[in-house]
């Protein structure tokens, strides 16, 4: 793991927790198993691997530094640590949070758990269950933007294990047209997910792994781009 210690997470003014390490780009080295970047590198992209680097705590740091906005598209949601940033950041009214998760993935015995304990109906958060818009395929993405700025992309899905054990790579971009690029289609995937919702009655039990064979959750109607993609043969999910 990397030479960084890992942040706690203590209680502050107004019920809020943060991170106590700060987030800090120039500092990020520290994240590294060798404790720095090799030189040369792009100025606005880092790049970490597990189970070398800490992920973890980098995760955590970001997550934890941010001041207007957090947008997901997660695939595994796990990660006990990085869900209590999001709750509190989900109370806080002055941070709009986004999350679209994989149905697959959210009907695992621990994720009910933490989605439990969420607030969807407070001001400001938008949260949806759902697919990918073709063959009901999964939705794969472990993307994270803060802020409209920091943009995080890679194989890495936020559990313990996949940060800490698995070999996977995280990449932290700054640049904010990548962000804003990744952000459009996030959204996308995001308002179909709300419309799949919408379409079982906001039953989100109906949505999660059906029982029955050959059974699939409601869907609305396919994006035209969607639909000329559905007429080709079908891939398996990797």
């Amino acid at each position: 793991m990397g030479t960084g210690a890992k942040p706690t997470m203590e209680q502050t003014g107004g019920g809020t927790a943060v991170a106590d390490a700060q987030f800090v780009w120039d500092d990020l080295g520290k994240f590294k198993a060798e404790g720095r970047f090799l030189e040369g590198y792009p100025s606005d992209e880092r790049t970490f691997f597990a189970p070398r680097d800490d992920i973890h705590s980098m995760l955590v740091t970001l997550l934890g530094s941010a001041q207007h906005s957090i947008v997901v598209n997660m695939f595994g949601y796990d990660d006990d640590e990085l869900n209590k940033v999001i709750q509190d950041k989900l109370a806080a009214e002055h941070v709009f949070v986004q999350m679209s998760l994989d149905r697959s993935q959210a009907s695992g015995v621990h994720e009910k758990q933490i989605l439990a304990r969420w607030n969807n109906d407070a001001f400001g958060n938008s949260i949806a269950i759902g697919t990918s818009s073709v063959h009901n395929a999964i939705s794969h993405l472990k993307i994270v933007i803060v802020d409209g700025v920091y943009t995080v992309r890679g194989s890495t899905n936020w559990s313990l294990s996949g940060e800490q054990q698995q070999d996977n790579e995280l990449s932290l971009s700054r640049n904010a047209v990548i962000a804003a690029e990744t952000r459009a289609i996030l959204d996308l995937n995001h308002d179909f997910m709300l419309k799949q919702m919408v379409g079982s009655k906001l039953d989100v039990g109906k949505l999660l792994v059906p029982q029955a064979k050959d059974a699939m959750p409601p869907m609305p109607p396919r994006p035209a781009a969607a639909t000329r993609a559905a007429d080709a043969p079908a891939a398996d999910d990797r």
